[in-house]
């Protein structure tokens, strides 16, 4: 079974099954902006965004991590399908988190800063690469658990490790900025403070 993650209203939904059964499908999920409330007019979205880059960052993390094993796993033909499976599993799981919070960033996309929203196109493009390897990965080990030695299972492990390693050094770097604009805009209202006084 051939199966693609699906992209709904530009967010990620994807549900991949890990282990020696059959594969199944991807959900549809719809990311729908909800209607406006009394707090919506002045609820901090900038600093909601923010706080969900430090959490795609923490997931970007453990993705390298279970990436950088499956690297490993791949190097050893005497591994069998299972110890993959394994970190496959948290990979997927780490992959569907980072979408969930990817279909909220695309839903208060438009009233953020430039900045976020050009971040948020690129975490929408490193996730969706992860999703399919994740998916690849998976097929290729149920359809031919022996033979993971074969050079496309290697290419998807390999994938998988370049796509969180670049992700990890995106968010870091965007958490980074987050922080350090914070505390430019403290210190110039400070500054700006004490001039007036």
């Amino acid at each position: 079974m051939n199966l693609r993650v699906l992209f709904w209203s530009s967010c990620i939904s994807a549900a991949i099954a890990v282990s020696a059964a059959p594969v199944v499908a991807a959900t549809i999920s719809q990311c729908v902006a909800g209607e406006p409330t009394a707090a919506s007019y002045t609820w901090d979205f900038k600093s909601e965004v923010n706080t969900i880059f430090k959490d795609v960052q923490a997931d970007a993390q453990q993705a390298l991590y279970h990436a950088d094993k499956l690297q490993s796993f791949a190097r050893d033909p005497e591994l069998d399908w299972q110890a993959h499976a394994g970190h496959l599993e948290d990979l997927k799981y780490e992959v569907n988190d980072m979408g969930a919070k990817l279909c909220r960033l695309e839903a208060i996309r438009r009233v953020v800063a430039p900045w976020q929203q050009a971040e948020i196109d690129r975490i929408m493009t490193s996730v969706r690469l992860m999703a399919d390897n994740t998916q690849d990965a998976i097929a290729f080990g149920d359809s031919k658990p022996k033979e993971l030695w074969l050079a496309p299972y290697q290419k998807y492990v390999t994938n998988l490790y370049s796509e969180a390693d670049g992700l990890t050094h995106t968010m870091r770097n965007a958490v980074e900025f987050a922080y350090v604009s914070k505390q430019y805009q403290e210190l110039r209202h400070e500054l700006g403070a004490r001039t007036a006084s």
